[in-house]
């Protein structure tokens, strides 16, 4: 019986677990000696209950906590025998494990190679068991077949005479990005109130793509700065962060690329000038690359918007000579540091609990939680807007601002 892309994953974490359990275990106890629990435990998160548990039974059937141990220690004991590379490898995996855990649909068959090859890459850096490593290494192959067999498939695909017509259509902006199924360009291009007003014509507007598309720019970013610009501190990257992902800097970099000339409006929104609206134009750049991530994975993803970032974050560093004065700016990275520092390594979820008004004027109201929790909700005329008054409220609660 075949098995998922998140069963997959979460096999392979477990022999993660396994397999990086004892060397951290070993180099705790190289530099605290009999200490080493105690310092584990002030890695953890100040609100993680032991339940009876000791600290070294925890890290061995948690890897998550392991992971977090691991990164928090790296300067102090695990820079003598490993590198920047297999850091860079604890961070990704840290994403993994909590897109494994609170996302399972997220892992594309792409993904799921990375991830496997990320583990399979720091177990050997490790020295794991050879039976944990051959046990990835197979799963790798594994996936590397069902990559053939989709790359197969797209391939034979059947182009219809619809498709064509987009392809024609867009032609200059595909030759930018050479999407393999233009129809999900075309529909990153739609927006809600283009689909309002072409029910029978159109079937899907571009608003999942826009979600899926701002937590890609998010991650990349994140990654992007970490790995380029790691010698600054946690706060003045997450303020650059927060200026190269804005409204204005993503409406920058779809005008770049002419995106008003093909985005699909309704009359009314077009001739009130819809096309050159930051909101609408920083809303269809990031429908587009989560589309391109559907289409093409998060190698294409990336490989076009570094390019894009790199354009741009010299200037932005040159231009906030204080940048962590300037943190609050972005409630939603001010919550989610309290999250991390205080919680543990979780991505807060802002989930729309309402929609209310017509179609071109709607309202949206947004609930920001964390592991199941709500810590506080707001209101909007669009989801971004909503969600960063989710995240204020959620700060006034935690005694921040």
């Amino acid at each position: 019986m075949a098995i998922s892309n998140h069963e997959r994953v979460g096999r392979a974490l477990n022999l993660l677990c396994q397999g990086l359990y004892p060397y951290v275990k070993q180099e705790m106890q190289a530099v605290y000696s009999n200490n080493w629990e105690k310092e584990a435990k002030s890695c953890l998160p100040k609100n993680k209950p032991l339940k009876q548990k000791s600290v070294d039974s925890i890290l061995s059937e948690d890897v998550a906590i392991l992971l977090l141990v691991t990164s928090k220690q790296w300067d102090k004991v695990f820079t003598k025998n490993l590198n920047y590379t297999e850091n860079g490898l604890v961070v990704e995996l840290i994403q993994v494990r909590n897109n494994w855990a609170h996302r399972p649909l997220f892992f594309s068959t792409t993904e799921t190679y990375r991830a496997l090859d990320s583990i399979a890459r720091l177990l050997k850096a490790v020295s794991a068991s050879e039976a944990d490593i051959k046990e990835i290494e197979k799963q790798q192959q594994e996936v590397l077949r069902l990559l053939s067999q989709e790359q197969i498939r797209q391939e034979n695909r059947h182009v219809s005479a619809e498709e064509v017509c987009i392809r024609e259509r867009l032609s200059d902006l595909l030759k930018q990005l050479p999407f393999q199924d233009a129809s999900l360009l075309n529909q990153a291009l739609t927006h809600r109130s283009y689909l309002y007003e072409n029910p029978k014509a159109v079937s899907e507007d571009n608003e999942l793509l826009e979600f899926l598309g701002d937590a890609l720019l998010t991650f990349l970013s994140a990654e992007y700065l970490y790995r380029d610009y790691s010698k600054k501190s946690e706060g003045e990257l997450t303020c650059i962060r927060s200026a190269l992902v804005d409204n204005a800097q993503l409406a920058n970099f779809a005008i770049g690329l002419d995106i008003g000339k093909w985005m699909r409006l309704s009359r009314g929104e077009a001739t009130s000038g819809g096309s050159a609206k930051e909101s609408l134009l920083s809303n269809t750049f990031e429908a587009i690359i989560g589309a391109y991530f559907l289409d093409s994975g998060i190698e294409a993803v990336r490989d076009f918007v570094e390019p894009l970032f790199t354009s741009v974050v010299e200037e932005l560093i040159s231009s906030q000579p204080e940048p962590v004065s300037n943190i609050l700016v972005d409630p939603k990275n001010q919550f989610q540091e309290w999250v991390q520092q205080n919680i543990g390594p979780i991505t807060p979820q802002y989930i729309t609990i309402e929609e209310a008004g017509p179609d071109h004027a709607k309202e949206f109201t947004v609930e920001v939680r964390v592991n199941s929790k709500v810590y506080g909700k707001g209101s909007g005329r669009s989801k971004k807007e909503a969600e960063k008054r989710a995240a204020e409220v959620a700060l006034k609660k935690v005694r921040l601002i």
